[in-house]
């Protein structure tokens, strides 16, 4: 049992490290494929007393089937996308999390920010780990909630239910999610 946790353990640090270009190399998250065709997406249910995070993610819409708790204290955005090898092999455990902790707590939101080009590659991407992780493509929401853009994927941004960011991580630092959420809001320059 040892050996094989070991294993996977060095799986991840291994495909970390044969990405670790990736995540110097700057993100471009802007939508640039013009022939690819529209996905109809989701819109989330308003509800009464929705966060102002909320809000805007049910005004982009969800590539997924879950929604992002409406009332959560704290939102765990996950930078992410399929061409990324470092983010495929901590995917798996950002699901497993997910499923096993994340969707107990009603405090915590998980939202996959997709950086792919197009909201097709998004579906397939959480499509392929089998989870119902709400999703959103990044390119649709930094904006309306004054997201950071990351220097890299992996990477992990957290708010608080204003909006204010809490916590920019990367790599696997995002699975230590209790601890980010107990950060103060960063101040930030304005640019």
């Amino acid at each position: 049992m040892l050996l094989c946790v070991l294993m996977k353990k060095l799986f991840v640090l291994m495909m970390m490290l044969l990405g670790v270009s990736v995540w110097t190399a700057p993100v471009s998250l802007a939508r640039t494929d013009a022939d690819a065709k529209p996905v109809v997406k989701k819109k989330a249910r308003k509800v009464a007393g929705m966060t102002p995070v909320a809000k805007a993610l049910a005004e982009a819409g969800y590539l997924s089937d879950d929604e992002a708790l409406p009332k959560a204290k704290y939102y765990l955005f996950i930078c992410s996308a399929s061409w990324c090898p470092p983010c495929r092999a901590l995917m798996p455990q950002i699901v497993e999390e997910y499923e096993k902790k994340m969707k107990k707590d009603k405090k915590v939101s998980l939202v996959l920010l997709c950086c792919d080009r197009t909201e097709e590659k998004g579906k397939e991407y959480l499509a392929h780990y089998e989870t119902d992780m709400p999703g959103v493509m990044f390119s649709q929401v930094a904006e309306m909630l004054n997201l950071p853009k990351p220097n890299g994927i992996p990477a992990a941004i957290v708010v608080n239910a204003k909006g204010e960011v809490v916590a920019e991580e990367h790599g696997s630092a995002l699975l230590q999610w209790k601890d980010l959420v107990k950060r103060k809001p960063q101040k930030r320059s304005k640019d």
